[in-house]
């Protein structure tokens, strides 16, 4: 019984020496691997949690940042002048001939003519004692040698278109020939144009205008601003 005890002895030594040692479940291996991958992924999503915490701050950051404005060199202003166009050629001969007139007007007449520069044209002035009586319309003969130098004056010049006017004072006309002063001083300006066309001037550059006492030049309520409205105006325009 001895001897065989103790070569089952052997023999149960000898089978654990031979026999390899067991090696380790496949699955404990697979869950190692899967808790590798999840602790990956782990440090990656804490990574980008961290990475995004700080991109607002960046941002915030950024934005308050004071950026340096580059303002533009102002410019020096230079004020636009005026456009200016040029007078006509038709033009300039008229403010040639008007600035004649005038001059000749001064130098010849003294104050028995007077210059009453206006926007178109030169308007002459006579006043009535040179030509007519009180609430009359014929020329006196003194009267005719004035209106026969200035006739002669006008046509050394130029071509004109002139409107012979006639002026009075407020004073209501009493008997007479001449029922109000739009007549009188109708016929006054007839007088004076009538005059003209006998020294030659076309009748298509003549006309004749009453204005009776609209256009006062002086105060009626005294005897010289009365006698300063009593007047002839030739108002001369240059072709």
């Amino acid at each position: 019984m001895n001897g065989k005890s103790h070569i089952g002895d052997l023999e149960a030594q000898a089978w654990y020496a031979w026999e390899e040692p067991a090696s380790e479940p496949s699955w404990l291996l697979t869950y190692v691997d899967v808790l590798s991958v999840i602790l990956a992924m782990l440090v990656v999503l804490l990574g980008q949690m961290v990475v995004r915490q700080f991109q607002p701050l960046e941002e915030e950051h950024r934005v308050t940042e004071p950026v340096a404005e580059v303002l533009p060199m102002e410019q020096p202003q230079i004020a636009e002048q005026p456009v200016i166009p040029a007078p006509s050629p038709v033009e300039t001969a008229r403010e040639d001939a008007e600035a004649r007139l005038v001059a000749e007007i001064e130098h010849r007449f003294d104050d028995k003519v007077k210059v009453v520069q206006r926007e178109q044209g030169v308007s002459l002035e006579i006043a009535e004692s040179i030509l007519f009586r009180t609430n009359e319309a014929v020329l006196l003969p003194q009267a005719l040698p004035i209106l026969a130098k200035l006739a002669a004056t006008l046509q050394s010049i130029g071509d004109a278109n002139i409107a012979v006017e006639g002026h009075t004072d407020n004073r209501p006309i009493r008997g007479g020939r001449y029922e109000s002063n739009w007549e009188l001083a109708a016929a006054r300006a007839n007088a004076v144009t009538r005059f003209l066309l006998e020294q030659g001037f076309s009748p298509q550059d003549l006309r004749s205008v009453s204005y009776a006492d609209a256009r006062p030049v002086a105060d009626n309520t005294s005897a010289a601003g009365r006698a300063e409205n009593r007047r002839v105006n030739l108002k001369v325009e240059f072709l």
